[in-house]
């Protein structure tokens, strides 16, 4: 797995926590996920397989309020369902995605 970055858009900030579906699903390969932060947080985000496995820690850094766009690279992983779980102060979210590749 490889993170390529997860930057700030700017203006682009959030009355709430929201973790958005990531885009394209199903992807083959690579995908996008966005993820609103009201207020500076500890994130960490999670990809776990459909058995509840972690398969990877995407990030655990402390950010910013804004919008934020992360790449995920499914580099080494089979096709399958995964899903990526958010926790943030006292927010978590969880979303499914498919790998096709």
């Amino acid at each position: 797995m490889n993170v390529t970055g997860l930057p700030l858009l700017k203006n682009a900030y959030s009355k709430g926590f929201y973790l958005e579906q990531n885009n394209p699903n199903p992807f083959d390969g690579q995908t996008s996920i966005r993820l609103n932060l009201p207020c500076k947080a500890k994130v960490t985000i999670l990809v776990t397989n459909a058995f509840g496995r972690v398969v990877d820690k995407i990030i655990a850094n402390m950010y910013e309020a804004g919008s934020y766009n992360l790449e995920f690279l499914s580099d080494g992983l089979p096709k399958g369902t995964y899903f990526y779980h958010v926790v943030a102060d006292n927010f978590s979210d969880s979303r499914e995605m498919e790998l096709t590749k």
